[in-house]
């Protein structure tokens, strides 16, 4: 296995390392490791299916299961990630499985909308795009952009949330159907704090937030509450917070959600095929804000 870092700051390159392979003790350990130190990996040449990738991303959790079974590939535990059907057909830019790939051009962190949102979501490129058309998926990190927030910032963000909700997605994307009583009742709202704390990297902070549910945030008026989603948007969006992994076909991405936003740069989804496929690990703890126990109790 042969690493090298993409960036000053978070992610690393893996070649030479067969993630279709059963991996050994040392080697789970060494990836682990990395992936809370450097928040993104990206193993290249690889060749995975549905199966071998769900078998690849349970050594690192329990696979979340997705909200709609029709926008999975195969099991509901991998994410169809694609304009492409899984019997291949290239779709039509207004069907609802695309119009939800239009969303993720929005940042956000996925599974936001649970109350235990996912800790890692590992994403294989079967058909890529040349990176001149888009198709790319960008990375802000959030404990960077934390810490470089003005302090009058910190002051504000410290006590305020966001609610993230599934069924809210339909608000930005009015052409998504209706979703079931069943599914709603699944994925009710839920609150995050805007500051996450995280006891496994010694308390530090991060911003933590989503575009692609809701464009307010809580704890103030409503147009206070978009005005400051807005400037949050435009403020981790900077260069020096940003990586843009340029795909190339069969890449496996891997990042922690904990940490990082992502988003796809647009393309014509009715000129060219993207066709991915995405396992994601199961969050076990709740995002822990400045307020929360756990972490007063560590301050006093």
């Amino acid at each position: 296995m042969d690493i090298k870092n993409l960036t000053d700051d978070f992610g690393v390159e893996v070649r030479n390392f067969d993630c279709s392979k059963k991996i050994g003790y040392d080697e789970l350990n060494l990836l682990k490791k990395t992936i809370q130190d450097r928040h993104f990996i990206c193993f290249k040449n690889q060749k995975l299916d549905g199966d071998t990738l769900a078998t690849f991303t349970k050594n690192f959790g329990k696979l979340e299961a997705y909200p709609e079974k029709d926008k999975t590939k195969g099991k509901i535990e991998i994410f169809n990630v694609s304009n492409v059907s899984e019997d291949g057909e290239h779709l039509d830019p207004d069907d609802q499985r695309v119009i939800l790939q239009k969303n993720n051009s929005r940042w956000h962190t996925d599974s936001s909308y649970r109350y235990l949102p996912s800790v890692f979501s590992i994403l294989y490129g079967q058909e890529t795009l040349p990176p001149e058309v888009g198709g790319q998926t960008q990375f802000s990190n959030m404990l960077l952009a934390y810490d470089h927030l003005p302090e009058d910032k910190k002051i504000l963000l410290e006590p305020l949330h966001q609610v993230h909700s599934y069924n809210d997605i339909r608000r930005l994307e009015p052409g998504l159907p209706e979703l079931t009583y069943e599914e709603k009742s699944n994925f009710p709202p839920v609150t995050h704090p805007i500051v996450r704390v995280h006891p496994d990297r010694n308390f530090r902070k991060s911003l933590y937030f989503t575009s692609n549910t809701s464009l307010e945030i809580g704890g103030m008026s409503l147009e206070q509450g978009k005005e400051l989603h807005k400037w949050l948007v435009d403020y981790i969006g900077q260069p020096k917070f940003c990586y843009t992994h340029k795909w190339q076909k069969n890449d496996l991405i891997m990042w922690d959600n904990r940490v990082l936003l992502h988003r796809v740069i647009p393309y014509d989804y009715a000129k060219y095929r993207r066709a991915m496929i995405r396992g994601t690990v199961e969050g076990e703890v709740p995002v822990l804000g400045p307020f929360s126990n756990e972490v007063r109790l560590n301050n006093n």
